[in-house]
């Protein structure tokens, strides 16, 4: 399959080099052709490549790529086939349908703020960048869907989605609650709304995740964790009661499951037939056998840093081998290959190159 990726000058927006670990990761195993689509010579690159791909995905603001003349119904006269897919910060309609998206205002607008973090305490994003990388998984499915479709009926379209959408999309269990019976989610602190004490603690040499302890595990809980006074407070003595006074219940918790190691914890709730697992940090993460034992990290071969690890693809084909995994490339480092896989000489190349419409990453110091 041949794909068509359109987008803005990542480098110069975000400050960060082709060589910058955030780049390297999401744009690895692509090749890098740097053009300015604002030339007409560059317009014309764009719909020479898009005559044979099978996708193309931009991530540009609703209009911009109709104003360049880069939008669907452009590259669908070369290739009524191709699938084109437009990825915006809040949709193609509506107020703010031209306003520049991100993570940060998608987790915002999308109602993720509201609830991170305790009640009385301040609003908190999350600390990973989920919506961004959730994003894409959101079209590839939706690119997926649509080839199979082309496949049945030989049609190819346009399929648009937003960071708003897809942060909406990862909340389906929450909001639900909200459209259908009229719940406000709001701030639970450490834990998950519905459930106490499930939640975070810190455990003598590091943090740990207990998952059960509801209902009537709740006296077993306690008896483990040496607090079986609280059996009898009528302030816990229900899940409905654990969830009001969470906060108060908190602190016992703290210094309850900080007499013991995560090890000790993790025998004691097993032996219980509950589950208390340890909350890892990257460096204990990728040290765990578990990684290693499902490939999850490769190796490859970087032009400016040499060998580097990365993160494997999240899926295994069983059957059918993946293309060869390699690293981002450089800005312009395939320029030159695809425009003579395209037909342009060598000195068309550099005609395009002098005249600014292509950057071939040759003459970068």
């Amino acid at each position: 399959m041949v794909g068509l990726l359109l987008w803005t000058t990542w480098i110069l927006i975000t400050g960060q080099e082709p060589d910058a670990p955030s780049f390297i990761s999401v744009n690895r195993s692509k090749r890098a052709l740097a053009i300015d689509v604002r030339h007409e010579r560059g317009r014309e690159i764009i719909l020479k490549l898009a005559k044979d791909a099978d996708v193309a995905i931009e991530c540009f603001r609703p209009g911009v790529m109709d104003r360049l003349g880069l939008g669907c119904g452009d590259l669908s006269k070369v290739n009524p086939r191709i699938i084109y897919c437009s990825q915006s910060g809040f949709g193609e309609e509506g107020p703010l349908a031209r306003k520049i998206g991100g993570d940060m205002w998608a987790q915002a607008m999308g109602g993720v703020v509201s609830y991170q973090g305790s009640p009385s305490g301040p609003p908190y994003l999350t600390g990973i960048s989920f919506v961004d990388q959730g994003t894409p998984a959101i079209i590839a499915f939706g690119v997926m869907v649509a080839l199979f479709v082309r496949e049945r009926t030989g049609i190819g379209q346009h399929l648009t989605t937003s960071l708003l959408q897809a942060v909406m999309h990862m909340q389906t269990v929450e909001t639900s609650d909200y459209l259908i019976d009229g719940i406000l989610k709001t701030k639970t602190g450490r834990g998950l709304g519905a459930f106490m004490p499930a939640g975070a603690y810190m455990a003598k040499d590091g943090d740990v995740v207990a998952i059960y302890g509801s209902g009537g595990q709740w006296s077993t809980f306690c008896k483990m964790l040496g607090i079986e006074h609280l059996e009898r407070d009528p302030r816990f003595a229900t899940d409905e009661k654990r969830i009001e006074h969470r906060d108060e219940l908190y602190p016992i918790l703290d210094e309850a499951f900080s007499k013991k190691t995560r090890a000790e914890w993790q025998k004691l709730f097993k032996e219980a037939k509950m589950r208390c697992d340890p909350s890892l940090n990257y460096q204990e993460f990728f040290s765990h056998p578990q990684v290693e034992a499902n490939e999850m990290v490769v190796t490859v071969e970087h032009p400016t840093r040499g060998k580097i690890e990365n993160l494997a693809p999240p899926v295994k084909f069983k059957k059918t081998q993946a293309l060869p995994y390699q690293s981002a490339p450089l800005l312009g480092q395939h320029t030159r290959e695809i425009l003579l896989e395209l037909g342009y000489s060598s000195q068309d190349i550099q005609e395009l190159e002098q005249q600014g419409v292509v950057n071939t990453g040759e003459n970068v110091s």
